[in-house]
């Protein structure tokens, strides 16, 4: 037990490291931490502290291993959710490639799944932590998804005007029509399917 709290400290402070860079972001003018663009030690930090983030939820899972209270039953769903989540994340690392993954400027990638959704891997990031919470029945793992689920949602609005910047109204019209997570784009606020119906 005592390894499994080691583990979920270095997730936590991974993930707060990451909800840091994404928060300076949004409130301190000419600074971005994500996406990096072409700054490769923002990226470093960036691959270093998320990559341990999640190696950390893995970690703690195993070494935390039905420490809670839940019934078998969600631990099933919770690998159900587990599952889908990897087939998620292929597909959608596959459909955005390489460079814009690392979030290096590329084209604009609207088809697979990004058809359903703007943000498809931290769709399918929040399934992995969750569904692995849930099918190891660590309340640690629930804890590290709490937080990783933080810096997940934070994520997207700061990257937003970044990809304004790099792909202009194709990315406007993009967003006007593509759900932010997932789900049905319906009227939005403005009543005509503009505005950001999030």
């Amino acid at each position: 037990m005592e390894w499994a709290f080691v583990t979920f400290g270095i997730g936590v402070l991974a993930a707060t490291v990451v909800l840091g860079g994404l928060l300076a972001t949004l409130a301190v003018e000419d600074f971005r931490f994500w996406p990096p663009g072409d700054d490769d030690a923002k990226l470093r930090v960036y691959l270093v502290c998320s990559r341990g983030a999640f190696l950390s939820v893995l970690a703690t899972g195993i070494l935390d291993w039905n420490a809670g209270p839940l019934p078998w039953p969600g631990q099933v769903a919770g690998a159900v959710l587990f599952v889908a989540s990897l087939a998620v994340l292929s597909k959608a690392a596959a459909d955005l490639g390489e460079e814009e993954t690392k979030g290096r400027a590329g084209e604009l990638r609207t088809g697979g799944l990004y058809r359903y959704s703007r943000n498809p891997q931290n769709t399918g990031y929040l399934l992995f932590v969750w569904g692995f919470a849930l099918l190891t029945n660590s309340p640690l793992v629930a804890g590290l998804a709490g937080a990783m689920t933080l810096w997940l949602v934070v994520q997207v609005p700061v990257e937003e005007p970044w990809l304004h910047e790099q792909y202009g109204e194709a990315y406007a019209d993009y967003r006007r029509r593509t759900p932010r997570f997932v789900g049905y784009r319906g009227r939005g606020l403005n009543g005509d399917g503009s505005g950001d119906g999030d």
